[in-house]
Order: C-alpha cells, then structure tokens, then sequence
C-alpha cells in the first residue's frame, strides 16, 4: 500500500490532506476518494518521474485484476476533484504512451500563522511579521517584570457536592454562581441525566430522566436556558430548556432541539459564548474541528447559521470574557495548548508539551490563568511555573469555574480498567468466541495489551495506583496461556511513559517505546529493563528482525535526514547502517499486522486502510471517532475493531479475502473518557485477542473556595 509520508501537502494552491481525505480548492474543501489519494501519494513519490499505469495498477488496485480504461478514469476523477481539468493542466501530465507524471509546485501548506495573516505585498508581510515579533519579544518581556504571582490567589477544600454511586462529570456554573449543572450516570449507569446542585439550598435537583443519556450542559449567558447534548442509540441532537423559573419546576420545562449533532463521536463541553454565539467541537472532515453556532437572540432562540472557525483540530477548548481561547490539539507525540485570539484568530501563544494529555483544559475566573490536570490539579499563567491546587487521589474527570466567586468545583474518583482475552473461531455462522478471560484481577488497572505471534503469551502495563495521567508505578506483566496467573516481569521509572509494547517473533523479550522516543527491552526470563535506544527527536518504523536477535529502526539526524540503525541484541550495540534514506513504511508485500505505532505514517496508513476497506459498510463519520477510542488490531486475514454504535462498543472483525464485515460481540458502555488510549492485540492467525475496556467509574464532585 503506497502511501504520501505528508499528511499535507500544497500542491501550487490546492492543499490536500491525506488524514481526513479532503481536498481544499479555491478556499472550499472538498471530498476526495480514497483511490484517488492512493494515485497522488504515488505520483508524489516519485514527483518529476512519469509513472505507468502498471505501476498504478499495482499501487491501487493491487492483486485485484482492472482494465486500463480503469486507470483513465480515476486519473480523470482526481483531475476533477483538484480542478485540474483545463488544458494544459497544471498539476498531473499525461505522458504519451508511458502514464503520468506530476508537474505542480509541491511545498508545505501555510503555518496557522500564515493562514490567518492577510494576502499583502512582500514588503507588508516582512513589516507585519517584524511587528509581531517586536510585539511578543515587548508582551514577554513586561511580563517577565511585571509578571502576576501564579500563587497570589489561595484556594481552600470547601465541600464535597455529591456522593451517589456511579459518575458525575461535565460540571458547570451559572453565570450567577449560584448553581451547578452536570451530567450524572443513572442507576444502570449506561447513560447519563441532568442534574444541577442548588448552592442555595444545598441540594442535587434531577432535571432530565429521559431514559437517553443527557450530557455536556451550558448556560446561555443570561442563564434563562440550560443547553445539552442528547444521545440515544441512533442520533444525538443539542437540545434546550428554559431554567428562569423554580428550579423545582425544571425537570416540567419542554425541550426545544436546536440542532442535530454526530451520534458517534464524543460529548465535549459547549461553550454559551454571548447571546448569538455557541461553540462546540465537531466531526468534520474526519477530524474534531471547532464549530461556531450563530442563534438568534429575538424571543425564542435557535440556530440561524453553522460555521467552522479556522482549521483547528481541538481536543478540548475554553474561551474566556476577552474572547480569547485556549484550543488543545494532538501534534504527532506532544499536545499543543494555543491561546488563540477569537476575534481575527491571530495566535498569541503555544505552548508544547507532553503532560497536557485529553485532560480538562480552561481558564480561570480572571481570565489570564489556565486550571488543567496533569496527575494533580493545577493552575498557573501560560508563561509561569505551576503550582498545585489539590493533590489528585483518582481521576479528574471535569473541572469548572464559578463566575460569581472564582471557586473551582471538579469531577474526582476511580476508575477501573480491565484487559480481557478472547479465543475466536471461524464458522459458517460468522466468528464464535469460544472463550473470554479477564488477563489479572480488578485491584490493578490493567492497559496497552499485546499478543506475541502464536498467541500463547500476553504482556499489559498494570497499574496499582488509581489515577492514570501519570505513568508512576507502572508494571510490565506476561501472563502465559498455561498459566493461572500473570508474573511481574518489570518496574518501570516514573519517567517512562509508554506508548506501545511489542514481542519478539520468538516470544522471549519484549519491546516497550515510550513517549519520549525512548526504547527498552525486556527479556521475559532474566526480568531486566534494558534501554537500547535514547537521544533522537523521532524515531520511525521501530521493529523486530525476522530472527529476533536484532532491532531495526530509523532516526532523523541533527542535519534533519534519516537514517537506518540496528541494534545487535548479541552486541548490545546500536550501529548505522546507511545515512540520508528514505521513510521507511509497509510495502505493498509486507502484511499490515506488522504496522505499529513506531510508524510516522501509523495513522494515515490506518485511515487509507480502513477508508478503502470499510466505505461500503460503514460511513466514515461513525468509523473515524471510534477509531479515536480503539485502533484496530490486524492478523494476516483481516482487522478486528471497535465500533461505537450509540454509547454501545461493538466488536467487529473485517475478513481481508472474502471482504466480508461480521459483527463479535457487545463491549462495555463507553462512559466517560479519562485520558487513556484503549488499545487491541491479534495473535497472527487471528484466534486470538486481547484488549482493554474502562469499566466502574466512580467519581464525586468536590468544590474549592478562594481564601483570599
């Protein structure tokens, strides 16, 4: 499977992104097929080269036998779809009687600060971009004297607001501070209803028992309607009623729906900007971007236009009274926090680092403080040091601020995650679990799950402690088929923060990368932590010898080139084996199980795939977010994966040959996300399957008081 390293390119002025298969033309995006970017990441690599239409064949079509007219027409459909249709065309060039070739300008596309800066002369833009830099070196300059103490305001443990079995989470304050609504899980605990906690009289009202699942509540900023997501098993709608009445008499109001939202993505928190304006985040393009919803303000409110706001990818975001926004992305292994001005999206600071996580990111009460999560809850300025606010003993599910009085009210408790092994069998009637195992008992947290080859052994991270944001006492652990229970096979530093574990073919040692670009080994007899690998930015295409006795990966250079490199397990010794080479990535002849997420390309390759295999089955804005919870798991005859199918988790195996789609099993009920990237294992044959599922999550909603 050929694919483009980039995830963007430019193409003269048309930018092409290969994760969410669109195409921006002309200011608009655009779908674009799945084949045709398959065509384009080939002729991209081999730019300046006419290339046959065998190789295209072969490239896109791989054993499946086409006509050459087939060819014609998909290089006629990505012609369309890049508005490279008029004669001469300016992007891909027949050749006669050879094939293609592409003759565009290939470069980066524009920075977000290049985005949002206007289209002037050059002489403009070299006097708007010396400005800028004036302006922040000036900005941080005076804020290095006259910087505010992060510590100058003191917060105080005041009360905890809720102790009922189960989950409470997306909190948030009116704008008079004086109740707080949330969302908690009803007594099955499969689904969520509206509560709100009177601060007055010191008592949890239930607003909305509709039997769905209510979730992610928002003030209008006059506090006269209380807005939330409404999930049931095929559709989500954002929905509101009026609360400018007795809050005894609220649970009575009518719902009014003011939009349809996507039933198979993640709630995250709205924001009730001003009157006319809602924002949220979406699944658009196949990726989370920031929605804005413009309402109408005369009498009775609803949604009178829908808009994207940049080109954000936001995991979460806040906006505070100044119309600044704090947008948290994912940028390959760190986590990015902006602060984005609302008003021209011009970006005033970013900020990277990896301990951000998919935790709560927002402003404080003034505005000029951000609160966050990173094992602890903590406050700081976005340029000064943090200092904690409360010592974490769980899970911080949620956090909120009171307008009125600055108290910080957040979501605290336990979570359990399990790891769980199937044995599966094919039969006429589809594919038969013959049998289920819990991998170690549910006093530990147990995660990142991973079969060896021939799926006798199982190696998982064990937790013992209850919060999961930081990877403090972690353990490796092998459980063996035939054995009753696990070993312990490693004590990992606080410092080590995984990412993935892989066995070797033999199933002696294992391979552990963390986030930091860092590799270890572990041999599963003689119990030792190795490191083999440290001191490179990124790594690439991390993976085992066919003989096991040798790590193959790839490194970039301090002059920004790659390089190959082994690391000799006899030796214990790493040499170079060739400098400036080319991406390393799955060839149309290696197996997909081999993919792992070592890969630069991991995702993208994981998108081709599962576009191309599953368009027929299932649409991508439901297959894409589920994804985001689970990647799948491939073996040599096809994937297993998780699909999110209301708050139900699905399991489902893809058969490669016989493109048949069969459904498992149910999973567990997707709750509430805590941080944690839930992960699946095949053995190579396929009977065999590990994976991990969050289950119990207990948590209560504690308030903080401003001391002075």
């Amino acid at each position: 499977m050929s694919m483009s390293t980039q995830q963007k390119v430019m193409l003269n002025d048309v930018i092409v992104d290969f994760i969410s298969l669109k195409a921006k033309v002309q200011g608009t995006w655009v779908d674009v097929e799945s084949k045709q970017l398959l065509l384009l990441s080939l002729l991209l690599e081999n730019q300046g080269k006419a290339v046959s239409r065998e190789q295209i064949m072969d490239a896109v079509w791989g054993e499946v036998i086409v006509s050459d007219n087939s060819v014609s027409q998909l290089v006629t459909q990505l012609r369309k779809s890049l508005h490279d249709t008029k004669t001469p065309q300016q992007i891909i060039r027949t050749v006669p009687r050879i094939g293609y070739q592409l003759i565009a300008q290939v470069s980066e596309p524009p920075t977000l600060l290049e985005q949002v800066a206007p289209s002037t002369s050059k002489k403009m833009v070299f006097w708007g971009l010396a400005g800028g830099l004036i302006g922040v070196f000036s900005t941080l300059f005076l804020q290095y004297f006259f910087a505010v103490d992060t510590k100058a305001v003191e917060f105080n443990y005041r009360t905890r607001v809720t102790s009922a079995p189960g989950t409470e989470s997306f909190l948030r304050y009116s704008p008079d501070g004086r109740y707080l609504a949330f969302s908690q899980s009803d007594e099955m605990q499969n689904q969520f209803d509206l509560a709100v906690f009177d601060q007055q009289s010191k008592t949890v009202h239930s607003v909305k028992s509709s039997g769905y699942s209510e979730e992610a509540p928002v003030w209008s900023p006059d506090g006269k309607w209380l807005a939330y997501y409404r999930y049931d098993p095929l559709r989500c709608d954002i929905r509101m009623i009026g609360v400018n009445n007795a809050i005894e008499t609220w649970r009575l109001s009518p719902e009014y729906t003011l939009t349809k939202c996507n039933p198979y993505s993640a709630p995250t928190r709205l924001k009730w900007y001003q009157p006319n304006a809602l924002f949220g985040i979406t699944w658009h393009d196949n990726q989370p971007r920031l929605i804005k919803y413009t309402l109408s303000t005369d009498g009775f409110v609803k949604v009178l236009d829908t808009t994207l706001v940049g080109e954000f990818k936001p995991l979460a975001f806040d906006i505070n009274h100044d119309g600044n926004m704090l947008i948290l992305e994912k940028q390959g292994i760190w986590y990015s926090l902006f602060e984005v001005s609302l008003h021209d999206l011009s970006t005033r600071r970013v900020i990277s680092r990896q301990l951000y996580k998919q935790h709560p990111v927002m402003y404080d009460q003034t505005g000029q403080h951000i609160l966050y999560v990173e094992e602890d809850l903590k406050r700081s300025s976005l340029e000064g040091e943090p200092y904690t606010l409360h010592k974490s003993r769980g899970v911080i599910a949620s956090l909120a601020v009171n307008p009125a009085t600055g108290d910080i009210a957040h979501a605290e408790g336990a979570a359990q995650i399990n790891a769980y092994q199937l044995s599966l069998s094919k039969s006429p009637q589809g594919i038969l679990v013959d049998k289920v195992a819990q991998l170690a008992s549910s006093t530990q947290m147990d995660f990142m799950p991973t079969l060896s080859h021939d799926g006798k052994q199982v190696a998982f991270i064990s937790m013992q402690r209850p919060s999961v944001t930081a990877f403090s006492r972690a353990e490796v652990w092998v459980k063996h088929q035939r054995r009753k229970s696990a070993n312990l096979v490693a004590h990992l530093p606080s410092n080590i923060m995984p990412k993935y574990l892989q066995f070797s073919p033999n199933g002696d040692t294992l391979l552990l990368m963390d986030e930091t670009q860092k590799v270890y080994l572990i041999n599963t007899f003689s119990r030792r932590l190795v490191p083999i690998i440290s001191g490179f930015e990124q790594l690439n295409a991390v993976r085992w010898s066919a003989d096991s006795q040798s790590v193959l990966y790839q490194a970039k250079s301090a002059q920004d080139e790659w390089q190959d490199w082994r690391y000799d397990l006899q030796q214990s010794s790493n040499s170079l084996l060739a400098n400036n080479v080319s991406l390393f990535r799955l060839s149309a002849e290696q197996p997909l199980w081999q993919l792992n997420p070592s890969y630069s390309d991991y995702e993208q390759t994981l998108r081709f795939y599962l576009s191309a295999a599953l368009e027929q089955h299932i649409p991508l804005s439901q297959l894409l977010p589920s994804m985001a919870l689970y990647k799948p798991a491939f073996f040599e005859g096809g994937m297993y994966y998780v699909l999110r199918e209301g708050r139900q988790l699905s399991l489902y195996c893809y058969l490669i040959a016989s493109k048949e789609n069969l459904f498992i099993k149910p999973l567990s009920v997707y709750g509430l996300d805590i941080g944690v990237e839930l992960t699946m294992s095949s053995s190579v044959d396929g009977t065999q399957l590990v994976f991990s599922q969050v289950e119990g999550i207990e948590t209560d909603i504690l308030v903080h008081q401003v001391i002075n």
